[in-house]
């Protein structure tokens, strides 16, 4: 395994930059349909999706000096899934969300990381505003969101799927 240099780090985790190669790694994650369930309706993505969101984290954090970062617990040096902020679809806010394999569920790595990743992006990279959105459905995230600190935003329709919005607002 080659050396990677973390950006940031919790107790168990390391949050980095991603590289091009790295969607490999997320394949298995983006594939399996239980952890797409509340991001497509359980369709996994193709490769060139796969490709085209790790670019698009390259490209975000070269370009604004945040992005989902690369999860890998630190123990074992094991890809985990993302966790950081980033740009929903077209929606002018920055969002924060986060992937894990199934495996590594109901461990709080989602939270740990999620924590560490919010108070970056308000701290070093001076956002005033993150929001994160959810299928309803999806009480998993949403009680990841209320530990966060966010509030609920409302609620909205995107391509036909109705989705929630939690926010939070910096601080000082």
């Amino acid at each position: 395994m080659k050396e990677r240099l973390a950006i940031l780090e919790t107790s168990r985790l390391l949050l980095d930059r991603w590289q091009g190669s790295d969607w490999a790694d997320l394949r298995p994650i983006a594939t399996d349909p239980e952890v797409m369930q509340y991001i497509t309706g359980g369709v996994p993505w193709s490769d060139d999706q796969i490709r085209d969101f790790v670019n698009r984290q390259v490209k975000l954090y070269d370009e604004r000096g945040f992005c989902r970062w690369r999860l890998t617990e630190k123990s074992t040096g094991e890809f985990l899934g993302f966790c950081g902020v980033g740009l929903w679809r077209t929606f002018p806010e920055p969002e924060i969300g986060w992937w894990l394999a199934r495996r590594h569920w109901g461990r709080g790595l989602a939270t740990e990381a999620a924590r560490t990743a919010l108070g970056d992006a308000f701290e070093r990279v001076r956002l005033e505003r993150i929001v994160s959105v959810a299928m309803p459905e999806n009480q998993a995230s949403i009680r990841i969101m209320e530990k966060l600190g966010l509030h609920y935003d409302g609620e909205f329709e995107n391509e036909g799927v109705r989705l929630v919005r939690y926010a939070i607002d910096r601080v000082g």
